[in-house]
């Protein structure tokens, strides 16, 4: 059987290496071929993840390595779709040129289905087993969209990493898959070796030490998201410098976020003299968890990036979530899959959450801290309460509790009222039973003789004065 894995980013690759070096993806001398997809906006201005910095000896884990981006030139990766018609004849034409016998068993190790790529490679491999491997925080969520008939049947396995121990992802967990958890020592393992394959750039740029007393600062590309202003998203970053100060630190390390604006660069190094803080910028195309691999940073700050989670469980640094409450209340709609990344991050952080693990220290009935399971059920729920129908009680239960107290933050009254969930808008008796009679005058529309101007709608007279 042939593996063919498609990947979108360099943490991606990173992470299936270590699966492959694990022994988690099945034997090492088994046939794999890495799909690398370019999904930025402007692909021939960005690197592949297979061209920057740190990959080449990730590739040594492929016996072949695919430029999807070639492949179906002049299309996009994530606009790219194929007919039930021309998907057999784009399998057989890709299997000869990837060298894969017409008869042999394939099966698909994607990144997040339904969308594209991983959607078209389903389309185009009709008949290959679905695999999703999944990286981020994102996966602890559900997905926007439900998957065609065709690829739920063959979704067999959803691969993650175990950024928060005791905490199973709800990604895809409608439809049952084994899951199978990558350690993420293992994963330290992959990002040591890149960190040492750097060593040149890394140097360049002051960074191929520990930096004593230092906090690294992730940026976040939020304005570009359209979730917040350029102006609030300076701010933002202006108080993840007044954190590193707040710390006792000595030195800010920042790195930009590779897609965002970089006019915030000069403002931030201004703010840290201010401060009295020495102010390095890492303005390297290499992956966060490589500098923090290489500067081994006391702190952590960032607003809700993945980079919190991976620095603590890889490498035991301390984090801070900076703007998460501001966030929370500006994030639309209540489905953007932004929402779990958020509340797990603002979560930790509170004080009142921590990961069920770390319940026994703190002592599990103190009341102080909570497992984080049942607010990832009920956000879970509430996002996507078709798919996610099995945690509706579990929402129901969880939300009893909530109401009145500060985990109603992580809801919207609306949301609640519209799934009639714990927490709802008080909806008074008079609104409803207009509701009902305007239902009703609006299926007789069409023989209306006159407007009632209350509820602007047209309605007929006799017939009102004939019901009553």
């Amino acid at each position: 059987m042939t593996q063919i894995i498609e990947i979108s980013t360099q943490y991606q690759l990173a992470n299936l290496s270590a699966l492959i070096r694990s022994g988690r993806l099945g034997d090492r001398d088994e046939r794999r071929i890495l799909v690398v997809a370019n999904n930025s906006f402007a692909p021939e201005l960005t690197p592949a993840a297979d061209a920057m910095p740190g990959s080449a000896g990730l590739l040594d884990d492929f016996d072949r390595v695919v430029d999807w981006n070639a492949t179906i030139w002049p299309n996009h990766p994530k606009d790219f779709g194929i007919s039930g018609e021309r998907a057999p004849i784009m399998e057989r034409a890709l299997r000869r040129e990837w060298d894969i016998d017409d008869h042999e068993p394939l099966a698909l190790i994607v990144e997040s289905l339904p969308g594209h790529p991983a959607g078209a490679l389903t389309q185009i491999f009709a008949t290959a087993d679905i695999s999703v491997h999944s990286d981020g925080l994102m996966s602890y969520g559900p997905i926007r969209n439900p998957l065609t008939l065709p690829q739920w049947q063959r979704l067999s396995t959803i691969f993650y990493t175990d950024l928060l121990p005791g905490i199973t992802p709800r990604q895809l967990a409608e439809h049952a898959p084994e899951r199978v958890v990558l350690p993420t020592a293992d994963l330290a393992a992959v990002i040591d070796e890149m960190t040492a394959e750097v060593a040149d750039e890394l140097r360049a740029a002051h960074l191929d030490a520990p930096i004593d007393g230092s906090a690294l600062v992730l940026g976040q590309y939020l304005a570009q998201l359209d979730l917040i202003t350029a102006e609030e998203e300076l701010d933002l970053h202006l108080q993840m410098i007044d954190e590193v100060k707040d710390a006792g630190l000595s030195t800010v390390i920042f790195k930009p976020h590779p897609t965002s604006a970089r006019t915030t660069i000069g403002p931030l190094r201004r703010r840290s003299e201010e401060l009295g803080l020495d102010f390095v910028l890492a303005e390297v195309p290499l992956l966060a968890e490589i500098v923090v691999s290489a500067t081994r940073p006391e702190l952590v700050v960032s607003c809700f990036s993945t980079g919190l989670a991976t620095a603590k469980g890889l490498y035991g640094c301390e984090t801070a979530a900076i703007g998460t409450a501001e966030l929370l209340d500006a994030l639309a709609p209540y489905q953007n899959s932004n929402r779990i990344p958020l509340t797990i991050i603002d979560a930790l952080h509170s004080g009142r959450y921590v990961l069920p693990g770390d319940l026994a220290e703190v002592g599990a009935g103190s009341g102080a801290t909570r497992d984080l399971n049942p607010l990832i059920d009920a956000v879970t729920y509430c996002m996507q309460s078709t798919s996610a129908a099995y945690l509706r009680q579990n929402a129901i239960d969880f939300l009893h509790g909530a109401v009145g107290g500060p985990d109603m933050r992580y809801f919207k009254r609306k949301r609640l009222t519209k799934l009639d969930l714990p927490g709802q808008q008080d909806i008074p008796r008079h609104r409803k039973t207009l509701s009902a009679a305007k239902q009703r005058l609006v299926s007789q529309a069409k023989r209306t003789q006159y407007v009632l101007k209350d509820y602007g709608i047209t309605v007929d007279a006799s017939k009102l004065r004939k019901n009553g």
